[in-house]
């Protein structure tokens, strides 16, 4: 008998769950809420080896993931490099490698425009209810709709993000738009600068259409991580039309004024290399920093993966690769008839896993936001910095009390 699963979320980890479990010979949907194709607006994603593996067990695809940058530094704000370290890392974009997902995927078992509203319960199958009326019953239903879902409660009632208190500006500029001078650095290294309770960081990621690791053809993507009390997140959030949003913020909404005075801020601040890049950015996005720990991702036969169940703050670079581990240990307990007994097992591992993520997230961020009344902010070093940001879960020596502890002291 062939086992069915309906995985809501067309994104990144319901696209790897949807290829780990048909490579397990079950019958799959994928139902995406959003009625057009996907963007990642450009974003970057830090790969690793085990990323890779992942993506390859996917699709077959073995081919580098994206642009290399040869080592980490930092500059100071006259453009010197002041530290380094020796960590040379592939990164990709989020439109390059949800592409070569989505490929993978049958267009009859993936479909946009579908918003599931309810779970039900059975005693053999469970129902996903969506709202074009349509149901979908099923052996599992993978939650896999990132830390917005609204599903969530299905699993785990008590969990909801918290909010970090700091955004992250962020944007993509070509090379080829981009002085030689600035290109020397921008081009060749991750490159982490450090403002007083601030942090910006920038690397080389693919291009889009032809050639798009092809020097010239590629793309420079930053991220600043800027400190916004509640009030001040509101003023962000405040949009060109008078709507107050609350959580995020569409491009064409986001005021001319605050990107301004971005601007200004980066020409006293920043190096020159990273001011011109922020400065020929055509429209910054802000990204309001959140988290998401649960205590469960199972519930009888509907289990929750990726950012829908654990969110770690972006300083680790792991939200795609969580993702892709979430999605392949589940397909490795599906493989027998007994599967509904053993998943309390990979719950347990997965749950542990999230938390230490999420924890070394707020860890390495824990200088962004404001400090609290008779608290002295502490910079950390920035070689620390070049170190712990988006490495391999391979090379990560700290452990989940270490972690814990040094929250705790800080």
């Amino acid at each position: 008998m062939t086992h069915s699963a309906t995985i809501i979320g067309g994104s990144m980890a319901g696209l790897f769950a949807g290829n780990a479990l048909r490579k397990k010979g079950w019958d799959i949907s994928i139902h995406e809420k959003v009625p057009v194709p996907l963007s990642g607006r450009g974003a970057g994603i830090a790969t690793y080896d085990e990323l890779a593996d992942l993506v390859f067990k996917s699709t077959g695809n073995n081919n580098v993931l994206g642009t290399s940058a040869k080592s980490r530094i930092s500059l100071d704000q006259k453009g010197k490099i002041i530290a380094s370290y020796n960590y040379p890392q592939v990164y990709t974009s989020w439109q390059y490698l949800f592409s070569i997902l989505r490929e993978k995927i049958d267009n009859k078992n993936y479909f946009m425009g579908d918003d599931c509203t309810e779970i039900h319960h059975g005693k053999e199958k469970v129902t996903a209810v969506f709202n074009n009326k349509k149901e979908k019953q099923s052996d599992l239903i993978i939650i896999a709709n990132g830390i917005k879902s609204e599903l969530r409660h299905y699993v785990d009632s008590t969990a909801s993000p918290q909010y970090a208190g700091y955004v992250g500006w962020r944007g993509v500029v070509y090379e080829d738009q981009l002085s030689k001078k600035s290109l020397e650095m921008l081009s060749n290294y991750f490159i982490v600068v450090l403002p007083n309770n601030q942090q910006i960081a920038a690397y080389p990621i693919a291009g889009e259409g032809k050639d798009p690791f092809k020097i010239g053809n590629r793309r420079i993507n930053w991220i600043w991580y800027k400190p916004a009390n509640t009030k001040k997140l509101n003023t962000l959030l405040l949009g060109k039309s008078g709507q107050q949003f609350v959580d995020g913020i569409p491009p064409n909404e986001i005021r001319n004024e605050i990107v301004q005075d971005l601007f200004k801020e980066a020409e006293n601040k920043l190096p020159p290399q990273l001011t011109e890049l922020v400065l020929k950015t055509s429209q910054p996005l802000i990204q309001p920093i959140f988290d998401l720990e649960s205590d469960k991702m199972l519930n009888k036969r509907v289990i929750t993966i990726g950012d829908a169940a654990f969110t770690a703050r972006p300083h680790i670079g792991m939200g795609v690769t969580k993702a892709a581990l979430d999605a392949f240990t589940l397909s490795d307990y599906l493989q027998n008839d007994g599967y509904l007994e053993e998943l309390i097992n990979w719950e347990t591992s997965r749950v542990e896993s999230g938390k230490f993520l999420v924890n070394r997230s707020r860890l390495l961020g824990r200088y962004l936001s404001e400090p609290e009344k008779n608290e002295t902010l502490v910079m950390p070093d920035v070689t620390d910095v070049l170190k712990d940001t988006a490495i391999s879960l391979n090379d990560i020596k700290t452990n989940l009390n270490n972690i814990n502890n040094s929250i705790l002291n800080n």
